[in-house]
Order: C-alpha cells, then sequence, then structure tokens
C-alpha cells in the first residue's frame, strides 16, 4: 500500500470519527481535513468518495455487519466502528477497490488507530462482509426501506405514510444517486459565457448548459472544492442548486423593489435575488446566526452587489421590531429552518440527525416566521415561502394552515414562470397553477424543495 492511499484512507477515516462519532457537519469537516492535506486531485477524490459513501450508507452498513458481530456496534470501541463501516463500504459499494485490497487497507489502518486484536476481529469480520454481504442484502425485504435506502426507521416510515410504499421507495432510491454539481453565472460579472468556460477550462473546470434556467450550468467530471478557483473567487458564479436557483426565479423580484430575506445565511437565495434585480433596490438580509450572516456579506462582495444589508436577527420576532426595517416590502422571503430530508443526497449527515421529533419541533418554528414575516408584506406585496424537505406537513399543510389564519393572503399561479423545459410536467405545472409546487428527486435533476408564492390582497 503506498503513502499516499494510506494518507486518502486515514482522512477519510478522521473525518468519518468526527462526523459519525462526534456530530460534526460534513462538509465543513472534509473540506477543513483535505485543505490541509498533500493528496492529488485523483486521492482526495478517493477519500472524499469514501467519506460521503460511508455516511451515505451507515445504516445499510451497520445491518450488514450486525450479522457478523458477535456484540451490538455501539458496543464498539468507536475506532473499531469507523473502521468497519469504511471497510464494509468499501467491499460492498466501491468500484475502484479489490475486495482483498480493502480488507488489508482497513486492517492497516486499525493498526495504527486501534490495537492488535481489534485489527484482527476487523480482519475476521470484513471478510465474512466480502464473502457473503451482498447475498445477505439481496435477501432484504423489499419493505424494508430503512436497510434498502440508508434511513432510519421511523424516517422510512413517514416516507411511506406521506408518499405510499411504492412512491417512498423511488423518492429515498432517488437519493442514492449522485447530484450534479451546478452554479449560477453572475449577471454582474458581464462576462460571456464564451469568456466564462474559456476561463472556467483554465481552473479545470468544465461546464455544460442546463436545459431548465439559462443562467445556471452543470459541471463534469469530480469536483470537490470550487472555493479556491479564479472564476468562483472573482465573482464569476455562485454554487447553486438547480431546485435552490427556481426559488429566487419564482419569487422574480424586480430593480428597484424593496425585498425582506428573514432566513438569509449562507446567501444563496439573497444574493441571486439581487442579480434578477440587476443591483438595484434594497435587500434587508437577516438572520438569527451572526457568524453565518457574514457569509452573505461575503458572497456579496465577492459577486459585487451593494443592495444587501445584513442584520442579525431572529424572524420570529419581526413583530416586534419597527425601528431598524422598513415596515412594509413589496417581496418576502421565507426560507425556513426545516427538516432537509430534501437533501439526504447532498447532506447525507442529515440521515444520522433527523428524527420524527425534531421534525414535529419545527412546525411551530416555520409558522412563527410565517405570521411575523407577513405583517412585512405590503398590500398587493408578495409573500414567498420554500423549504428543502419533502415533508408535507412543513410543506402544503404548514401553508393551507397559514392561509386559515390569515385570510388576507391568497395563493399566486406562477405557472407562467416556469422554465419551459419543466411545462411538461403535469405535476409540477398543477402545482405551480395553485401557487405552491413540490419538487421531487425521483422527478428530475432536482433536491427535494417546496415553493409556495402568496400575495396579501389589497
Amino acid at each position: 500500500m503506498r503513502a499516499l492511499d494510506d494518507e486518502a484512507r486515514y482522512t477519510a477515516y478522521a473525518c468519518l470519527y468526527e462526523v459519525l462519532e462526534n456530530q460534526g457537519y460534513s462538509n465543513l469537516v472534509l473540506s477543513k481535513a483535505l485543505r490541509k492535506t498533500s493528496l492529488s486531485s485523483a486521492e482526495k477524490s478517493f477519500a472524499t468518495a469514501l467519506f460521503y459513501g460511508t455516511v451515505t450508507r451507515v445504516f445499510t452498513l451497520d445491518a450488514v455487519l450486525k450479522q457478523y458481530l458477535k456484540q451490538e456496534s455501539d458496543a464498539l470501541d468507536p475506532e473499531v466502528r469507523t473502521c468497519l463501516r469504511m471497510g464494509a463500504w468499501q467491499i460492498l459499494y466501491s468500484y475502484g477497490v479489490k475486495e482483498y485490497a480493502a480488507v488489508d487497507s482497513i486492517v492497516a489502518l486499525a493498526k495504527k488507530v486501534s490495537n492488535p486484536g481489534a485489527a484482527k476481529m476487523i480482519n475476521a469480520v470484513l471478510r465474512k462482509v466480502a464473502a457473503e454481504g451482498n447475498e445477505w442484502l439481496s435477501r432484504v425485504p423489499a419493505k424494508n426501506l430503512s436497510v434498502r435506502y440508508s434511513v432510519k426507521p421511523e424516517i422510512a416510515g413517514c416516507f411511506v405514510k406521506w408518499y405510499g410504499q411504492e412512491k417512498a421507495d423511488s423518492i429515498l432510491a432517488a437519493y442514492l444517486n449522485t447530484p450534479k454539481v451546478t452554479i449560477r453565472v453572475n449577471p454582474l460579472s458581464k462576462v460571456s459565457d464564451e469568456q466564462l468556460l474559456s476561463e472556467m477550462k483554465e481552473d479545470g473546470l468544465t461546464a455544460a448548459e442546463s436545459s431548465v434556467l439559462p443562467y445556471c450550468k452543470e459541471l463534469s467530471g469530480d469536483v470537490v472544492d470550487l472555493s479556491s478557483a479564479k472564476t468562483y473567487c472573482d465573482g464569476r458564479y455562485s454554487v447553486q442548486s438547480l431546485s435552490a436557483m427556481l426559488v429566487g426565479h419564482i419569487a422574480s423580484p424586480k430593480p428597484g423593489m424593496s425585498v425582506l430575506d428573514t432566513c438569509s445565511a449562507p446567501g444563496g437565495k439573497t444574493t441571486h435575488m439581487a442579480e434578477i434585480m440587476e443591483n438595484q433596490g434594497r435587500i434587508d438580509a437577516l438572520d438569527a446566526n451572526e457568524i453565518r450572516l457574514k457569509m452573505v456579506d461575503e458572497s456579496a462582495r465577492r459577486l459585487g452587489i451593494s443592495v444587501i444589508h445584513t442584520m442579525p436577527y431572529d424572524a420570529t420576532f419581526l413583530a416586534e421590531e419597527k425601528e431598524k426595517l422598513l415596515f412594509e416590502y413589496d417581496l418576502v422571503l421565507c426560507d425556513v429552518p426545516c427538516s432537509g430530508l430534501g437533501l439526504l443526497h447532498r447532506k447525507p449527515d442529515i440521515r444520522l440527525s433527523m428524527s420524527y421529533e425534531k421534525m414535529q419541533n419545527l412546525l411551530p418554528v416555520q409558522a412563527g416566521i410565517l405570521d411575523n414575516s407577513c405583517l412585512r408584506v405590503k398590500k398587493g406585496g408578495t409573500l414567498v415561502y420554500s423549504t428543502c424537505t419533502v415533508n408535507p406537513n412543513e410543506n402544503e399543510n404548514q401553508i393551507e394552515a397559514f392561509l386559515m389564519r390569515h385570510p388576507d393572503f391568497e395563493p399566486v399561479p406562477y405557472d407562467e414562470l416556469l422554465p419551459d423545459a419543466l411545462r411538461s410536467r403535469d405535476t409540477l405545472v398543477r402545482g405551480a397553477k395553485a401557487g405552491m409546487m413540490t419538487l421531487l428527486p425521483d422527478e428530475g435533476d432536482f433536491d427535494g424543495f417546496f415553493i409556495a408564492k402568496l400575495r396579501r390582497k389589497e
């Protein structure tokens, strides 16, 4: 085993330990670790695949490993547990590593991070996984979505309750696909597509046009981190998913408008609205997390945006704030805290952290933000509500309950704003006509997202 192969696996191991044992955030843990290594691009890609693959499949891996362990996984030393999980992932899901090499490499790693006795046990268990694991997985019942798609049993049960067995199966299967990396071109940079693509090639990046939005481009190849790319640092684009871009597109702010973004950090939708407004007007960007709010300022500076004004503030108390903010706005965006169940393919640690109880606790927070924010919408103005979840209780049911409490608001049909590429999708068109649309990952290159558009009556 070469030294750098060893470093790549150890990097993945250290990151997995931090996320699985210490509840670290996967994207922050990995990006920080990769910046400190001397790994090549290919080796970073391998470490990234090993890390995210193991986090994504952790419940499935634990179910397989349980067949060959003499004690519960929770009773193992965390170092041993982490080695077993990443070894099982390499055996069952990695295409570029031979089974014997996967076992040998993890045993060598285990000797460094644990003890010889543990390494011997890991060797025996992983050889069993290599011999029998795939066959065991093939016998998992179709209804056992928790093991098949690596989610908590309670979360699998929620998906079945919301969508039925067949559709839940389809949605959860889609979350195991690798999501596309997309960028939103900054029109304020005044750079032609040809020049941008040429500059991106110098950064080692290849981009292609999106069929949905003209300013969205899809990156190809292994993209680990764009933050150091010159084109990114020069403000040519922002990294944002297609589904998130559709929020700003459907909000459709006009130049010169007054806009309130109640939960703005880290600023993707805030800066998108500023670009649509041609950097004319005013956007007051709030967030309860003052540290994350600084990311909005940083993004605005990088993109050459001057109309965004940030202020640390908890949107659940907007009704009490009358001095620092404009009283009424043309447009208010509530991109509320949510369960994140639409992002299981992008943020796999949500699989570990989200629970039914946490989802229930979010509902009054979302309702409070809506109730307070609607007071800041001028008559005839627009209120946009969005989430990155597919939970109907956080989405359609939340909006329907809001409309019952606030009869001075009404849904705004926005089917005419749907990009041409989406107009053939009946479910999206029906939702857009009703003023609230759910994007599902098994129905296109989408994250799970919900977008509602409301108007305050004159």
